[in-house]
């Protein structure tokens, strides 16, 4: 891709970006270009990144095709009254903070910016994550397939109609990756209990986790017929769900999901 992106936040996420889309060529680095808050940080953040990165926000984003913006939603208000003048219409903004709307951007920056919103979770870190779009009301369909192009370097990319979706999905998509490392502790703390080394339960239950998950994604089957496909008459398999299900587990992580959206919900208001 010959687009040049401004990365205005190089922090965890911002710098996770950069590093994916130079890394797996999608962007070549001369492409990439970020900022921080402070200078210290800025030269950190180039040698570890391998791009240019100032403290010049409003440098950085002019000529630029794409601008993300991965900062906090407390610093959003203040950073887009900066950007505002420089911004153009011929540039599309993408925004990275949680409970942020397309909205809420499109009305602090110039009118007709188009502008998309993503929500990328943390195993994204490791190329692992999943991250969703929606569009706002000046987006288009080459705008979208861009930044499908781009967030596929961290994992899987997909895409939402209706905005108000996306608190669904940080209740599930968002906050789904501490779930999971939940279910894993536990499962190894069982495997303690029982007899195995910690380090070894840990790996087993990690694994169990990401095969089981790797074979949903690549089969495409019913989590339930897989489940079934472990599951042998009589055998330990059941006697282990039928534990989880006194436990009400299955209650237990709707509710989390539930719980999750109902406060993304409150932090979007």
């Amino acid at each position: 891709m010959d687009k040049r992106i401004a990365v205005i936040g190089v922090g965890k996420l911002g710098g996770t970006l950069c590093s994916a889309l130079s890394r797996s060529g999608v962007v070549p680095a001369g492409c990439l270009v970020g900022t921080t808050a402070h200078e210290e940080s800025a030269q950190s953040a180039a040698g570890q990144h391998g791009i240019r990165v100032s403290t010049d926000n409003t440098a950085a984003v002019e000529g630029a095709d794409l601008i993300v913006l991965a900062v906090k939603p407390q610093g959003m208000g203040r950073l887009l009254q900066e950007l505002k003048p420089v911004i153009t219409p011929d540039q599309v903004v993408l925004t990275l903070a949680a409970a942020i709307t397309t909205r809420f951007v499109e009305d602090r920056l110039q009118e007709g910016v188009p502008v998309l919103r993503a929500m990328p979770n943390l195993p994204s870190l490791i190329g692992q994550g999943m991250t969703v779009l929606c569009a706002g009301r000046q987006a288009h369909l080459e705008h979208m397939v861009m930044a499908k192009e781009i967030f596929s370097a961290l994992g899987r990319v997909a895409e939402i109609d209706s905005e108000e979706l996306m608190e669904a999905v940080t209740g599930l998509s968002g906050s789904g990756p501490a779930y999971g490392y939940i279910i894993v502790e536990s499962l190894a703390e069982g495997g303690v209990k029982v007899g195995l080394p910690r380090s070894l339960a840990t790996v087993m239950a990690a694994q169990a986790i990401l095969g089981a998950a790797a074979m949903v994604l690549e089969t495409g089957e019913h989590p339930a017929l897989l489940k079934d496909m472990v599951t042998t008459p009589a055998g330990t398999t059941v006697n282990g769900l039928m534990a989880l299900e006194e436990g009400n587990i299955r209650v237990a992580l709707i509710k989390a999901v539930e719980a999750a959206t109902a406060k993304a919900k409150e932090l979007a208001r």
